[in-house]
């Protein structure tokens, strides 16, 4: 997991852009950037493997 470290804080900031964005954004929009956090994880398990 330490190859995954740099990757912590931008998942910390896109938590708290999701839960701290205006309710008047939509849905998609105020979870971009948890989708390619998840997206990035997801790709580097895959070449793992």
């Amino acid at each position: 997991m330490k190859s995954t470290q740099w990757l912590r804080p931008v998942t910390r900031w896109a938590t708290r852009f999701s839960l701290n964005s205006p309710q008047w954004l939509p849905t998609a929009v105020r979870n971009m950037p948890l989708k390619l956090t998840s997206l990035v994880l997801r790709s580097y398990y895959f070449l793992l493997r």
